[in-house]
């Protein structure tokens, strides 16, 4: 390049160094001055504090100091570091006009030779940012091979791998660019590259949702070389910006105490305890706790630097805390910063929490389009997504204050105004759980049932299938009982299986089809252990009189038998004789067959006392054949006692046995 042809350079010049000796010579081959050489000198020093005034974050000051020196240098051999310099900065900047200008103006130099050689692969990364901030993707992609493909030093090449990285990040290669940097991994042995690697795989693995990862590497490179983010204000607030932003605020703390041990200056030390404090506020955890740790940092500002730049927000913060810490009122806070909207929906924030406390759940359901307008950000703040997830809290304590009281009907009613995060918290609580499925059961509500079905349709969970099965047959959603019913056979947890079956039974017999019927008493036949151990649900009384005829129709007489017998039983054991008289009369003409007459004028009498308002037809039938069983034993009195009772029963239709009574 034309500068190797007028000067030498006795030592290379290096961003890096400070101190350094060098002389030159003009093109004539006589010595630059004493007074050239300071000149040099000065601007290569200024060089310096200006990047150092970029690494403390002071870019805007930055900016303006190295715009102004490059416009005002004429010194030939500053202009590469000038230029790069300058470069940095404006993209520090984040401003469209000045990239633009910028990446123009450094493209420029490279194409004319203002860049020296030493400098080009720095100023090819530069390009490779400057083209992605302006969306040019293939120019940037084009500089990235640049680098990998014309400089053949190790460090050198795994940067233009860094930056080939960037470029698939940009466009969303995230796959590509894991692989690309992984590689680089592999092969360098220099803690600086390897950092850097570790800094972009970051913000690909959050990028790309893989936050686990993500988590892992940002603690092993704190724990390596956090010397990365501490000696450069500017890089370590970035990244604390970006460790709130993925939710590990507890890096952030370790960057910015990192700083803090290592500050002297006092705008410094203001401005990274001023950063702690809120990235305290941001790790609210429903307790004081870091809010304590938060208002100690606001405290130190205000007796520390008292005309310091962040003053007037730590005293505001401390107020903040102090009210919700419960030391001020929210309406004081309103009053106090009438001109802060984000103090506003603070404190409208708190109170709304204040009436949480103090359960007026049902007050803030029906207030809630006052608090609906509170910001994202806020609720953030004191550990909510949003106002939407507070109020699924809130609604999920009303119901379980309802559940807690067997208020069914009440939360039934809650429900209608239920979005589908609060079902998810509900049966996510383990306390509550079975019981909100119960009383969904006992007060039916389709919009609940529709959305449960849509949230766990697909959950692969039995115990859920079966309430919803339960729930659909409550609701006479026969075929889609039926259908959750198959979900749950196809889990085929026995256990689940087990609890289901009474159900499955009402289900089967709601569908009033004789083949679904058959296929349903078969599979009862398979797994007896079912009946036995479902004997103390009342739903058993209903099984056994189907299956008892079932059993008939099949010709299974002895079986028969036995199942009628648990019927009976059952029925006077929950003092429910839903099947009465048909069941007293069966048992009793078995008994007539075995010859045990009194056992069969047993279970007759005892149809009588225990039917309540028994049909004019069986009344008839019970009477007939108590006097054919007091006939075959003599009891006259009480043969003819029965004919006159039978003789009076009124509205029996087409009953052969009231006919046989009427003629005796």
């Amino acid at each position: 390049m034309k500068f190797l042809l007028i000067f030498l350079l006795l030592v290379t010049l290096s961003n890096a160094k400070v101190d350094f000796y060098y002389s030159f010579i003009n093109p004539s081959g006589i010595q630059i001055s004493e007074q050239r050489k300071n000149d040099i000198k000065d601007g290569f020093e200024l060089l310096n504090q200006i990047k150092k005034m970029a690494k403390d974050g002071k870019i805007d000051e930055a900016y303006a100091e190295i715009k102004n020196f490059k416009e005002l240098n004429k010194i030939e051999i500053l202009k590469s570091d000038v230029i790069l310099t300058y470069s940095e900065i404006a993209l520090k900047e984040e401003t469209k006009r000045i990239i633009s200008e910028a990446s123009n103006e450094l493209e420029l130099a490279i194409n004319t030779g203002v860049i020296r050689e030493e400098d080009l692969s720095k100023a090819y990364m530069l390009m490779v940012d400057f083209k992605l901030a302006t969306n040019r993707v293939k120019e940037a992609k084009y500089f990235a091979e640049i680098i990998i493909n014309n400089f053949s030093d190790k460090i050198t090449n795994a940067y233009g791998k860094i930056y080939l990285a960037k470029v698939y990040k940009y466009t969303k290669s995230y796959s590509n660019a894991i692989k690309t940097l992984y590689n680089i991994l592999v092969d360098t042995t220099d803690v600086l590259v390897a950092t850097i690697v570790a800094d972009e795989l970051f913000d690909i693995y959050i990028l790309d949702g893989q936050k686990d990862k993500a988590y892992e590497l940002i603690s092993k490179v704190l724990d390596k070389n956090i010397d990365y983010y501490s000696d450069d204000s500017f890089v370590a607030l970035k990244k604390v910006d970006k460790l709130v932003d993925a939710n590990m605020p507890e890096f952030a703390v370790e960057i910015l105490k990192e700083l803090l041990n290592r500050a002297t200056k006092a705008e410094f030390i203001e401005e990274f305890k001023f950063k702690l404090a809120n990235v305290y506020m941001n790790m609210y955890d429903g307790t004081n706790y870091y809010l304590f740790k938060a208002k100690e940092l606001y405290k130190d500002i205000l007796s520390e630097y008292p005309t310091g730049l962040y003053v007037q927000e730590s005293k505001m913060y401390i107020d903040e805390i102090l009210m919700r810490e419960g030391n001020i009122s929210p309406n004081l806070i309103v009053s106090k910063y009438p001109n802060s909207e984000a103090m506003k929906q603070k404190a409208l924030l708190q109170e709304l929490l204040n009436f949480k406390k103090e359960k007026k759940y049902e007050f803030l359901l029906k207030s809630k389009r006052v608090y609906s307008k509170i910001a994202n950000t806020i609720t953030q703040r004191f550990s909510y997504e949003n106002i939407g997830v507070l109020f699924d809290e809130i609604n999920v304590l009303l119901i379980k204050d309802y559940l807690k009281k067997d208020q069914c009907f009440l939360m039934n009613k809650a429900l209608k105004t239920t979005r589908k995060e609060t079902l998810e918290l509900l049966i996510e609580d383990k306390e509550v759980k079975y019981k909100f499925f119960e009383c969904l059961i006992e007060v039916p509500y389709e919009r609940a049932y529709e959305l449960l079905k849509e949230t766990f349709n697909t959950s692969r969970d039995a115990t859920l299938y079966l309430y919803l099965e339960r729930m659909a047959y409550a609701l006479g959603l026969v075929d889609e009982a039926l259908d959750f019913s198959s979900k749950v056979e196809m889990i085929n947890n026995k256990e689940i299986l087990e609890k289901e079956f009474l159900y499955r039974f009402l289900v089967y017999s709601a569908k009033n089809d004789t083949i679904a019927m058959e296929k349903f008493f078969y599979y009862a036949t398979r797994f007896p252990e079912f009946i036995k151990n479902n004997e103390d649900n009342p739903i058993i009384i209903d099984f056994y009189y189907q299956y008892y005829l079932y059993l008939i129709g099949k010709d299974k007489q002895d079986e028969a038998e036995k199942i009628l017998d648990k019927l009976y039983n059952k029925q006077k054991e929950f003092k429910a004789y839903i099947y009465s008289p048909f069941v007293d009369i069966e048992l009793a003409m078995l008994e007539k067959r075995k010859n045990n007459i009194t056992k069969a004028i047993e279970y007759l009498t005892d149809s009588i006392k225990n039917t309540r308002n028994m049909k004019p037809n069986d009344q008839a039938r019970v009477y007939y054949e108590l006097i054919r069983l007091y006939d075959d034993e003599g009891l006259s009195d009480l043969k003819n006692e029965f004919i006159t009772r039978c003789k009076d029963i009124k509205n029996a239709q087409e009953s052969l046995y009231k006919d046989m009574c009427d003629k005796m």
